[in-house]
């Protein structure tokens, strides 16, 4: 832990030969040189102390104009002034430069824990010059073994800290609106409700939320704070208002999450987490930022841990999606993005995820995930935008089987036809497979020319219950020689489908003899019909056989 050095301040109520200027009253007794004029003369109007019943240590913590940020205590003097005036009090700040705070991660209560602070006039005139009315800087080690905000923490219930945690992380939203959390309680209770409230607040953040512990009978309008206290509760609560001692928090609060980071702290509080919020509430916020499309340190970034990117993923599934759509509306028209991005968010974890938003995504893995979102739909057809832009998508660069289901999506009577037609081997398999398995269309319309070895391989005939619509539908596509593969199972047919068949062999010359004598064979092993009519067709049959047969060339 480096040393890290404080400009001091000194401001009290001094009798005229106690002060350096010569003059009695209030005043700024010693201040380091390294603070301005005008710096000093801010920090008194922050420096005010009202006497009641109980005189509470008062604690400040608060940012100047200048970016110092100052960390303050403020002790009622007894002792009245030479006239019996009382009110009399000492204020003693510490005062770091804007850079020195991130030192000690911006938390003001090591330093209430680890510095002695000066508490009464002669301690202070014993420290600083009279002469010059100056006082040295003094170096501090302020150690985070004296951090205690996992400890407040701990007192809180997940559901009270969460709400106590959104009043924190929305300081300037508050400030905005000059609205200020009150804390009513002891001092010691006050200080603690703070310190639980620190723990969920990121370096970067931490000034935002000044305070003053003791707020009685101060101007909120002259002097703005983040959280007041009170030793007492307000007549009406003007905003939001915690119970120190009862540890709850009612009135004016936030809305729900709306950040990466936000969602990820409320996650750690209700899982109880609070070491590791504590220990990497900077680097989350860093990953949130860069979720969410803020300004981020890419630095940080890279120290992050895989655990807890998935941990800020998993805590906000609303960021990640509207990340991976930004992501992938670079590459798709915006009616695909909800598409691929939902596909893409569901088919991965959150550091692949993540992997994937830093590398970008190239069209041809899209393309593919979009594939993947219409075969889990069981390819419905999407909506008419939807269709135009993938039309339009395709127009540009090639994804076979999406082409295939857009001619689909078309015409499942012309259109696909004639994109099965040109497709090759694989996509055409593909494309079959899936639409027998889901019943898309009828599988004969699936029979174009030059693929009917290819159909018959993927849908072998003897799984076909009707042979002659199997039969006419190959002689349709002009694949009638793809007939002979059929030879082998007319027997099996019924009396009728075996005169369609003979019926299609007399339509079609070009039949294959093979599959022409398997159907003859079959018909002349056909039983005798029963009755007049039976005997009827079985001559009108024979007859036809005999006439069938083709005559023998002369010699």
């Amino acid at each position: 832990m480096p040393t890290i050095q404080a400009w001091q301040h000194i401001y009290s109520n001094v009798e005229k030969e106690q002060s350096p200027q010569g003059r009695g009253g209030f005043q700024t007794l010693f201040y380091s040189q390294g603070l301005t004029e005008a710096e000093v003369e801010e920090m008194e109007g922050h420096l005010l102390y009202f006497t009641s019943a109980v005189e509470p240590i008062k604690r400040l913590f608060f940012t100047i104009s200048t970016g110092k940020s100052a960390v303050a205590q403020i002790v009622p003097i007894s002792a009245t002034d030479k006239y019996g005036r009382g009110g009399r009090y000492l204020a003693h700040s510490l005062v770091f430069a804007a850079d020195a705070v991130a030192h000690f991660e911006a938390d003001p209560f090591r330093v209430f824990r680890q510095c002695l602070f000066i508490d009464s006039v002669d301690e202070a005139l014993a420290q600083g010059d009279f002469e010059t009315g100056r006082i040295p800087p003094i170096d501090l080690d302020l150690s985070s073994h004296y951090s205690k905000g996992v400890e407040a923490a701990k007192k809180w219930s997940a559901t009270e800290h969460k709400n106590l945690a959104m009043l924190a992380l929305r300081a300037n939203q508050q400030a905005a609106a000059r609205n200020a959390i009150t804390i009513v309680g002891q001092s010691a209770q006050i200080e603690e409700a703070l310190e639980a409230a620190f723990l969920v607040v990121p370096l970067t953040r931490r000034m935002r939320c000044s305070f003053d512990t003791y707020f009685y009978r101060c101007n909120l309008v002259a002097t703005y704070y983040w959280a007041i206290g009170l030793p007492e509760a307000p007549v009406s609560i003007k905003f939001a208002q915690v119970d120190a001692a009862a540890r709850n928090v009612k009135g004016d609060l936030p809305n729900g999450p709306t950040t990466a980071y936000e969602r990820w702290v409320l996650a750690a509080i209700e899982t109880r987490k609070l070491d590791d919020l504590a220990r990497q509430r900077d680097i989350a916020l860093t990953v949130g930022e860069w979720l969410d499309d803020r300004e981020y340190d890419l630095d940080q970034l890279s120290k992050a841990s895989p655990d807890l990117i998935t941990a800020v993923f998993k805590a906000s599934p609303e960021s990640v999606k509207a990340a991976l759509q930004r992501q992938v509306a670079q590459k798709l028209p915006s009616d695909l993005t909800r598409r691929a991005a939902e596909h893409i968010f569901a088919a991965n974890s959150g550091i692949d995820l993540y992997r994937q938003l830093r590398q970008g995504f190239e069209l041809a893995e899209l393309l593919d995930a979009l594939y993947a979102s219409y075969e889990a739909d069981n390819f419905q057809s999407p909506a008419r935008n939807e269709l135009k832009a993938l039309t339009k998508t395709l127009d540009t660069t090639e994804h076979k089987m999406l082409r295939l289901f857009l001619a689909y999506w078309d015409n499942p009577k012309k259109t696909l036809p004639e994109a099965l037609q040109w497709s090759d081997e694989a996509d055409y398999r593909t494309f079959v497979e899936v639409a027998n398995r889901l019943e898309l269309v009828d599988p004969l319309r699936l029979i174009v020319p030059g693929k009917g070895d290819l159909y018959l391989d993927i849908h072998p005939p003897q799984r076909d219950p009707n042979l002659p619509e199997l039969a006419e539908s190959l002689v349709a596509a002009d694949e009638t020689a793809c007939l002979t593969r059929l030879s082998p199972f007319v027997a099996r047919q019924s009396r009728r489908n075996l005169h369609r068949l003979n019926k299609l062999i007399e339509d079609t010359p070009a039949a294959p003899a093979d599959f022409q004598k398997a159907v003859q064979n079959a018909i002349q092993a056909l039983p005798p019909e029963k009755g007049i009519k039976g005997m009827v067709k079985s001559v009108m049959n024979r007859l036809l056989h005999r006439t069938s047969k083709p005559s023998r060339p002369k010699k």
